[in-house]
């Protein structure tokens, strides 16, 4: 569909619920299709709307699928800052993100929606690049606090670590199979015994890989339940 018409009627129902029905029903779709072959009129069907509505929030496809990026964006950030995670050393917080956010990956549609869209979308408007650099930011004071716990060589640059697993993982998507958790989950586990060796300070590397192993099992029997045909 096209960009909308000059709509601005107040939708039926309370704009706040409205709107989170059509990101979740965005969400569905962008999470099952590829951006280019999902019809608004099918987001429409399945939240229950009126065109109307669904154009007083959302003035294009492209911004509704901004839209859901952003709200993913907001969900991890406010997963992130609970106490669980703060309260863990440092890098077993940022191999503890990793695997939290692959689970997501696996079984919630807003979040598989939300990586998918983000590298459709690429690089148009900053979206993209905006939200990496984010996410390496974060990355890169776990790293710092790593170090200082002296779990990091402290001669690493951190904002390299950081790109560097951040990258690994937007790969890992595409050379590996969401809709097959133990393999995926598997390699994500390879990808952190590979890379730790570089960074990692070596009378705690064998700690870390152990840690990771454990964090590996826990993922697996939390994301198994979870397919892309049950999405």
């Amino acid at each position: 569909m096209t960009d909308a018409p000059d709509v601005r009627t107040e939708p039926d129902r309370p704009a706040d619920g409205t709107r989170l029905s059509i990101l979740q029903s965005a969400a569905h779709q962008f999470a099952n299709k590829a951006y280019s072959q999902v019809n608004l009129d099918d987001i429409l069907d399945d939240a229950h709307v009126t065109k109307g509505a669904l154009y007083f929030h959302f003035r294009s496809k492209h911004e509704l699928a901004s839209a859901v990026v952003e709200y993913r964006a907001d969900e991890a950030t406010d997963l992130f800052a609970q106490p669980h995670f703060q309260s863990l050393p440092a890098l077993e917080s940022m191999v503890e993100m990793c695997f939290v956010i692959a689970v997501d990956d696996i079984g919630s549609q807003m979040a598989r929606a939300g990586f998918n869209l983000l590298e459709a979308l690429g690089r148009f408007d900053g979206l993209q690049a905006r939200l990496v650099a984010s996410w390496v930011t974060s990355f890169a004071e776990l790293v710092g606090r790593a170090a200082a716990e002296g779990d990091v060589d402290t001669d690493v640059d951190h904002t390299d670590v950081a790109k560097l697993v951040v990258s690994l993982y937007m790969g890992l998507r595409q050379a590996s199979d969401l809709d097959d958790p133990t393999t995926y989950l598997h390699d994500l586990a390879a990808m952190w015994r590979l890379v730790m060796p570089g960074f990692v300070d070596a009378r705690r590397l064998d700690y870390l890989t152990a840690f990771v192993r454990r964090r590996t099992a826990l993922a697996i029997r939390n994301a198994v339940p979870f397919r892309a045909d049950e999405l």
